[in-house]
Order: C-alpha cells, then structure tokens, then sequence
C-alpha cells in the first residue's frame, strides 16, 4: 500500500509556504509522494477571481519540477461544476482501494474543517495531515485533533513547518500594486507570472 499525499488548493499563484507545507507533511508523515491537485470551482472561493486553469497548472508544474517525490494531478480540472473534496477523496479511494491517502491542510483550514462538505467522509477516505504553519497553537490543534479522532475515528497527524507569513491573495496585491514579489515565490514561477502578465488589472477583471 502506497502512502500518497493530497495537496489541494486553487494555488492562484502557488508559492514558496505550499512548498514548504509538502515537504512537511511529506517527510513527517513518512509519505512515498505528495500529489499537487489544483481545484476547479471551490465552494469556499466564488467571490475570488481565480485565473485561468492553464496558467495555474502551468506554474504548479514549475513550481515542483525537478523534485521527484512531487507530482501533479489535473483530476479536478476534469470535473464538472463545483469540486468537493469529499468527493474528489472518495473517488480517488474507488480508484486506487490499495492506496492509502494523506489529506494536506493548513491549520487554519483544520479548525474549518467540520464545516466542510461532508467532512466524515474526507476522515473516511483519508489520514489528514495538519500543518501548524506559525509555530502557535500547537496545543489547540492537538485537542482539536483528539475530538476529531473521537468523533469520526479519524487519524490526524500534526506537522510543523516553519514560520512563513505568506498568503496568495498578498502577493497578488503586491503584484497589482506593481510590487516584486519574487522572494515569496518560486523563481520560474516568479519568471512565467511576469512573462504571461497573469495578475495584471486587466486579467484580474
């Protein structure tokens, strides 16, 4: 049985924190790969432009490149409609039964994590594995981390990364404000965001 992360999220653009937070769960959770799985139509972000799939796909294939335990996936892309990580984890399990799977997420979206869509069944078909991101409120995450465990039987690992204040939604202000925001991102993420103009005024209408 292989043990395969799931990194999720609209990465609008990917930067350094989603990096780091990989090799986190990857290495602290024993994991033989993490697989980088961009979302479509997020429930949680209808109100937030998201650029174009090609561009984000494009950078996240950048941003992992020569890495060899990172890979990426467009199963959600293929899907119709708003994207459900219930259902992308349930489907993933009816694909791959001998696969057991390792659901990546931000401490913050922990704590959210009971307000998701079907939150038992994402703790059905995967482990998750939360990233306390600043340092603080390790203590919380692992009370939390205990109810879940009683509530839905869930196996919840908790990883630690190092402090890194960085958010998309900055840098894409920094970069309409025409800021540099190379030090946040991955360099040839940081090259192809200028090359293509992804978050200009215009693209961001």
């Amino acid at each position: 049985m292989g043990r395969t992360g799931i990194m999720g999220g609209t990465f609008n653009p990917v930067h350094i924190a989603h990096i780091k937070m990989a090799e986190a769960a990857y290495r602290q959770a024993n994991l033989d790969k993490v697989v980088f799985m961009p979302s479509k139509n997020p429930p949680h972000k209808k109100d937030i432009h998201i650029i174009p799939e090609e561009h984000r796909s494009a950078m996240l294939k950048l941003a992992i490149s020569g890495i060899p335990y990172f890979a990426y996936s467009d199963f959600e892309f293929k899907r119709e409609g708003i994207t459900y990580s219930s259902q992308t984890l349930g489907l993933l399990h009816m694909q791959n039964p001998g696969e057991k799977y390792f659901f990546i997420m931000g401490s913050d979206s922990f704590f959210q994590l009971e307000s998701w869509h079907m939150p038992g069944q994402i703790m059905e078909y995967a482990a998750i594995i939360a990233i306390n991101r600043n340092g603080t409120g390790r203590k919380q995450m692992e009370e939390y981390a205990k109810e879940l465990r009683e509530r839905y039987n869930a196996e919840i690992i908790i990883a630690a990364m190092p402090q890194m204040d960085i958010s998309s939604s900055c840098i894409r202000e920094i970069i309409l404000s025409g800021g540099d925001a190379s030090m946040y991102l991955p360099g040839k993420v940081w090259e192809y965001i200028k090359e293509k103009n992804c978050y200009s005024h215009l693209n961001m209408l």
